[in-house]
């Protein structure tokens, strides 16, 4: 979702309609915000190829699509001590090809909450010319979304999170010039 709100205060405006420094200061600034919301994507499990005349991994064996995320230590996910998928749910791979399907629809990535804002304002200079300021804040809340791990079934690693799939709290201010 994307929005833009011209904040009510200023010239031509309900509240403080009037000219001069109060209206240099106060008036024409503008709040934007684009906010998504998405649970993640279907996981994809890979395996190394026991198969050296094809390229890249192969899909696994699997015995079914339940129970391959692992259970967890507390009342939330802690990547410091619990696991994301559950290398116990699946068999022992053969030298074969796997009977998965490319992504279980069962097990997702964590999801996405994030917001951006920015706060701007023109300050006209004449007729053609103007200067833009903005403030703006990307993942303003700093959630964290982490990553799925390695889902390879041949790593030690497996379905241990080890890194943090969105970007930390970023925030930049810019000045513009328009002629």
């Amino acid at each position: 979702m994307s929005t833009i709100f011209e904040l009510p205060f200023g010239k031509g405006r309900k509240w403080m309609n009037v000219g001069g420094i109060a209206n240099a200061i106060l008036g024409g600034w503008r709040v934007s915000a684009i906010q998504s919301y998405f649970s993640g994507f279907p996981i994809q499990l890979t395996r190394n190829n026991p198969f050296p005349i094809f390229n890249g991994g192969t899909r696994p064996t699997i015995n079914g699509y339940d129970n391959w995320r692992a259970p967890l230590s507390g009342d939330e996910f802690d990547p410091g001590v619990d696991r994301f998928l559950n290398i116990a749910a699946f068999p022992a791979q053969p030298i074969a090809f796997g009977n998965a399907t490319k992504y279980n629809p069962k097990v997702r990535e964590f999801p996405n909450f994030n917001e951006n804002v920015s706060l701007a304002k023109s300050f006209p200079l004449s007729e053609s010319r103007r200067i833009d300021v903005r403030w703006e804040a990307f993942n303003l809340f700093n959630r964290v979304r982490f990553g799925t791990g390695s889902t390879s079934l041949n790593s030690t690693a497996f379905g241990v999170v080890n890194s943090q799939a969105n970007n930390a709290r970023q925030m930049q201010v810019a000045l513009k010039l328009y002629w």
